[in-house]
């Protein structure tokens, strides 16, 4: 019997690279001492979920780790954010004067980052990732699943389910934040439109 789904994706904690404002795609960085004081002051109200995914990357690692203590994830490649080549690490002002960089910036889902990832190839990644884990979802008829990811991956998922806001730069999400998909089966298998969505804040823990 079809049953209703709720996937929650969250995106990982703050980094020092965050805080420099560098891109950071498939850099292996840390959380830095705020992001993870954040997440250990801080819980998420969200029902307990059948299974966790995390991007293979350690700084989703580790917010998996706090968000939920005890708890193993399920680690994908799949759910990395988008690889920006040789411009990972890189801040706008370091590379504001070359002209592919700023072909890029003007058409970011035609033009790909040098030696990085096409906004295709990326989407293609995330949508495999995603047809998994609703596979397995169904499999085993459980409800809910998380994902610790990225920023990219979470705007691709939001600017699709959610009708209202189809852009994929009408959403931002605060880093250990995002959002929780409704969705049927049939809706969740054919990356229609969700039934509903939630977003996903921090609280701060009683007692700090």
């Amino acid at each position: 019997m079809a049953h209703s789904l709720a996937i929650t994706c969250i995106r990982h904690g703050l980094t020092n690279a965050n805080k420099e404002k560098r891109y950071v795609g498939w850099s292996d960085v840390s959380l830095c001492i705020d992001g993870i004081d954040k997440l250990k002051k801080s819980k998420l109200i969200i029902n307990p979920p059948d299974f966790i995914v995390s991007s293979d990357l350690t700084r989703c690692v580790e917010t998996a780790n706090l968000l939920f203590p005890g708890t193993s994830s399920i680690l994908s490649f799949h759910w990395r954010e988008m690889n920006f080549g040789h411009w990972e690490l890189k801040t706008y002002e370091e590379l504001k004067d070359i002209v592919h960089y700023r072909n890029w910036l003007d058409d970011p889902f035609t033009v790909s980052p040098w030696e990085g990832e096409s906004f295709y190839e990326f989407s293609r990644r995330i949508w495999v990732a995603w047809d998994e884990i609703v596979d397995l979802l169904i499999e085993k008829e459980y409800k809910h699943a998380v994902i610790v990811t990225h920023g990219g991956p979470l705007r691709l998922l939001a600017s699709t389910f959610v009708q209202a806001r189809p852009h994929f730069w009408d959403w931002s999400f605060r880093f250990g934040e995002g959002c929780t998909f409704f969705h049927t089966e049939q809706t969740a298998k054919e990356r229609r439109s969700c039934i509903s969505y939630s977003e996903v804040r921090l609280t701060e823990k009683e007692n700090g």
